[in-house]
Formats: structure tokens, C-alpha cells, sequence
């Protein structure tokens, strides 16, 4: 089974967001994760809008957990990033093009791998991530080279 890279980048700006004791920004979390400043902007607007993420505009503004991280379960993050989560052709929004269906075993099979592979996820939150996950070391002051 496997995720998009925008859930794996998903994942990781939450537990960034998560570590840090201060309201984050576009540009450090692109920095701190290496990360391109478009997928943070896209990810972290997501994320807001699925209700994980808190953006405030202005000075003292920034991001913040929305939600206590013993309330994200990593798999719900998955299923707002990755909606149709897809593991095979039949499954994904579009149509496929496949000569089994509409009547094929293994679409069912594949559907059910998929959403144990959700409820596997679910079994963790971001709080029982963080609490096992080294701290990110701080971004460099700038000028200090």
C-alpha cells in the first residue's frame, strides 16, 4: 500500500506544527522539512480547511494545531489529502479501463485492503507520533552563518 506525497508531506508539516511551541509559517516549514513553498502553501490550505490547521494573517499570526493532536488520526488526514485513495485503476474517480468490470472480484478485495490500511492508521494519532519522533533541531537565526 501506498500514500500520495502530498499525505506523507501532510503528515509531517502536522507533526512539525505539532512540535513547535510557536505559531509556524509558509517559509519555515518549507525550510525546517525541505519542502517546496507550493506544496507547504497547498497542503497547509487543506489542512485548514479540513479543520487540523489554524491560519492567522498578521503580525503574531501563523499556523497552529487546529485540534489537539490526541483527536488527528492519521488515517482521517490520509482520507482528506487522498479522498478516492485509489490502489488500483477501478477504484480511482475516473473511469478504467478494465475488462473485469463492472463485475470483478478483486475491485471489492482491493476496496478492503485499502480501508484496513485507513483503520491501521487510525489506530495512531499525533500525539502517540510525536511523543516517539525526535524534535526538529531549530532553523538557523538569519545572518548567523
Amino acid at each position: 500500500m501506498r500514500i500520495s506525497q502530498a499525505s506523507d508531506f501532510a503528515l509531517r508539516i502536522l507533526m512539525a506544527t505539532g512540535q513547535a511551541r510557536a505559531p509556524q509559517t509558509v517559509d519555515k516549514l518549507t525550510k525546517q522539512l525541505g519542502l517546496a513553498k507550493s506544496h507547504v502553501m497547498k497542503i497547509v490550505a487543506e489542512l485548514a480547511k479540513g479543520g487540523y490547521l489554524e491560519t492567522t494573517r498578521g503580525r503574531g499570526g501563523g499556523i497552529r494545531l487546529a485540534t489537539a493532536p490526541d483527536k488527528i488520526a492519521l488515517g482521517e488526514v490520509v482520507r482528506l489529502i487522498e479522498p478516492d485513495l485509489g490502489v488500483v485503476a477501478c477504484l480511482k474517480a475516473e473511469p478504467a479501463g478494465c475488462a473485469f468490470l463492472p463485475r470483478c472480484a478483486l475491485k471489492g478485495a482491493m476496496a478492503r485492503a485499502a480501508e484496513s490500511f485507513l483503520e491501521s492508521l487510525n489506530s495512531q494519532t499525533l500525539e502517540d507520533i510525536l511523543a516517539e519522533t525526535q524534535v526538529l533541531p531549530p532553523l538557523p537565526e538569519p545572518g548567523a552563518d
